[in-house]
């Protein structure tokens, strides 16, 4: 594995930006310019004005909490949100396991993430989880967590929400960003995180920015060295006051040893160690896309009518190769490499119709989706002893999707009433072919997707919502694959809540859930095959407190607590708990400025126990393979100092220690190292710098 490290300003980017900051400087002063959003996009541009009055559940990471010293990555990050429960395989961030409101599945397979509005899964359809996620926490400025309400416009697989990864705009002034972060781990272990950004606006309309990004070292085991390079080039035509075009182009490429998990009589003696030395992954992607929006004016009875066609498109590559059997204190006698190639191309215009009346103004918005993947998924074996190859796996996927969706924003009572009834409809093929066996066969899941969504601004300070959605996921690659159950997963999403903010520095938000799983399918670990554990409930509470002191406006304290019940409604294990839901979650933090340039923060977080079994076995078996899972509370805390520079730049020096106490708490055996319990990140010690001028 190589161990070049982004240390040093390319010549050529250095020139350019040099070139260009004489253009900064006539400027009188330095703007952002957002890109046009189409007025009846559910998402938006994450506003905290369109936070408050979004008609669902909604939670903002800000790039205050990303930037914090304590944070490991994006994964990290969003373990601060309620409801969002993240199992650490590699304290990097690059293959995270997200799950949301109980809902897990390897890889965050039952999220969908997003890019700037752009899906991010390997295959958005056939597979939605992510084991290649190409994305780094120094590229994100904020991330936007939509748990309820959006299923109309981003299905398919939302049932646990959308999670869309904000960039940073282009800034209308020329900047140049350097940024360096050392995590120290025990063990003489450390992780390096190097990141150059530069951008603006080369002329009053274009503008360029490139971001480049490594992360190299070790992450805090034996046998986790790591590597991921994360290049990236987006740009911003204005091309007249009612066109504009968004677009980007990305290189992204990691290359990781994976420790995996580890006995019971291994991890007591060491949980920091590896008996996996066979285990490592390594996948790549390049990425495009690109946006158009236009303005056409007033047409007919609309007053405004907008247009947008958002084109995307990455050609990518993962595999793991890991040692056989999955025993973690068994020697391996074969080699097996999981190989997999996807070529993904989508299209999705849209159009907005707004009506503004005295009374009731309303905006239609009629899209449409074409996914088409192409997928060749291989699984090969080694005898280590014979050198012996076989194939074990020959399979092609060519995926074609079809959607359609219109709703219709209605605004009454002036505007404090909003009702989005809306419907989507899904049509996926699915075909693959065995080279193996000769087997070929076809899945079509076709569905109609109803939402609707209620917003209702009862005073100044109160706001209401509830919603209704149905969410379908298409059968997965990965079951298919694993010879169980395939059919497509259906459910149904009910929210409602409630927003209080009396004054500017106090928010209270309060909601409560439930999701009614038709067929769930979920992975048994035990006899690595995907089984239907039928229909499956979640249920729960979730809220969060915002508040500054009148008396001290340089602290920020927030409070989260989120409650969860979930039950399996259907099989031989009625009545259970489903696997790895923790009924608790509890987050606190804070923020305390001072002497003007110094920041201290720290936060803590607790999640309860959870079974990892349909059967709820609280024991953990001879191969630690099932078990219930511990309650952990970690805490983390970091200080920051900024200085302002007389010509206008700024340096920011940070540290901060990441599980504080170095609490020692396990997950079950993830994806490829089943079996055993997985080591979450111990305490680590990360110092950064940040120049930008």
């Amino acid at each position: 594995m190589t161990t070049n490290r982004l240390l040093t300003l390319p010549l050529s980017l250095l020139t350019l930006a040099i070139a260009h900051s004489a253009i900064a400087e006539e400027r009188a002063q330095q703007t952002t310019l957002a890109p046009m959003v189409i007025k009846g996009d559910v998402l938006g541009t994450a506003s905290d004005a369109e936070v408050r009055s979004y008609p669902g559940s909604r939670s903002v990471v800000s790039a205050e909490d990303l930037n914090k010293a304590s944070v490991r990555g994006l994964d990290d990050a969003l373990q601060r949100v309620p409801g969002v429960k993240v199992f650490d395989e590699t304290g990097t961030g690059a293959l995270p396991q997200i799950s949301v409101r109980g809902l897990y599945e390897s890889r965050s397979g039952r999220v969908q993430p997003l890019s700037d509005g752009i899906p991010l899964s390997l295959a958005p359809y056939g597979q939605t989880s992510l084991s290649l996620f190409p994305q780094t926490l120094a590229t994100v400025e904020r991330i936007d967590i939509v748990r309820g309400g959006a299923a109309v416009q981003y299905g398919p697989n939302n049932v646990g929400g959308v999670i869309n990864f904000i960039s940073k705009p282009i800034p209308q002034q020329w900047q140049t960003t350097l940024q360096e972060r050392a995590t120290f781990a025990p063990g003489g272990r450390s992780l390096w995180d190097s990141y150059i950004g530069t951008g603006g606006y080369l002329t009053d309309n274009f503008g360029l920015q490139l971001d480049l990004n490594t992360v190299t070292g070790e992450y805090g085991r034996e046998h986790s060295d790591s590597e991921v390079q994360n290049y990236r080039l987006r740009g911003q035509w204005d091309i007249d006051d009612e066109r504009s075009l968004s677009f980007g182009v990305q290189r992204y490429k990691a290359d990781l040893d994976l420790a995996g998990a580890l006995s019971v009589a291994d991890y007591k003696d060491d949980p920091r160690q590896s008996t996996r030395d066979l285990d490592r992954f390594e996948g790549d992607t390049d990425r495009v896309w690109g946006t158009y929006n236009q303005y056409l004016g007033a047409i007919g009875p609309f007053d405004a009518v907008e247009f947008s066609w958002t084109n995307f498109a990455h050609n990518s590559y993962r595999n793991f190769i890991i040692g056989l059997p999955f025993t973690p204190d068994a020697t391996p006698d074969t080699l097996q490499d999981a190989p997999r190639d996807f070529r993904v191309w989508g299209s999705e215009p849209r159009l907005s119709m707004s009506i503004d009346g005295d009374s009731v103004s309303q905006t239609w918005l009629l899209g449409a989706r074409l996914v088409k993947e192409d997928v060749d998924f291989k699984v090969n074996r080694q005898n280590l002893a014979t050198g012996a190859h076989s194939v074990i796996r020959d399979w092609t996927f060519d995926d074609e999707a079809k959607a359609a969706y219109l709703s219709n924003e209605l605004k009454l009572l002036d505007g404090r009433l909003t009702i989005t009834p809306g419907v989507r409809y899904e049509h996926a093929r699915m075909e693959y072919t065995d080279g193996v066996s000769g087997i070929e066969r076809e899945t079509i899941a076709e569905e109609w997707l109803p939402g609707l969504s209620l917003g209702y601004q009862l005073t100044d300070t109160w706001f209401a919502y509830a919603n209704a959605q149905k969410s379908l996921r298409a059968p997965q690659i990965t079951s298919i694959v694993k010879d169980g159950d395939v059919a497509a997963e259906l459910a149904w999403n009910y929210e409602t809540g409630v927003r209080y903010t009396p004054w500017q520095g106090l928010r209270v938000d309060l909601g409560l859930y439930r999701i009614d799983f038709e067929d769930q399918i979920e992975y048994n670990r035990s006899n690595d095959r995907f089984e239907n554990l039928g229909s499956t409930r979640h249920q729960g509470i979730e809220s969060e407190i915002f508040w500054t002191p009148a008396a001290l406006p340089e602290l920020d304290l927030h409070a989260s607590y989120a409650y969860l019940d979930s039950e399996q409604r259907a099989g031989a294990f009625k009545g259970n708990e489903v696997p790895f839901a923790s009924s608790h979650q509890v987050g606190v933090d804070g923020r305390y400025r001072f002497a003007d340039a110094w920041t201290y923060t720290l936060d803590g977080l607790y999640v309860s126990s959870a079974y990892t079994d349909a059967a709820n076995t609280h024991a953990e078996n001879a191969t630690a393979s099932i078990g219930e899972l511990p309650a952990y509370w970690v805490w983390n805390t970091a200080l920051e100092r900024e200085f302002k520079l007389d010509d206008g730049s700024l340096l920011t020096a940070s540290a901060g220690v990441s599980n504080l106490f170095d609490r020692q708490y396990y997950f079950r055996g993830i994806d490829t190292s089943p079996w055993g319990r997985q080591a979450a990140p111990g305490r680590t010690l990360t110092l950064g710098v940040n120049y930008s001028f």
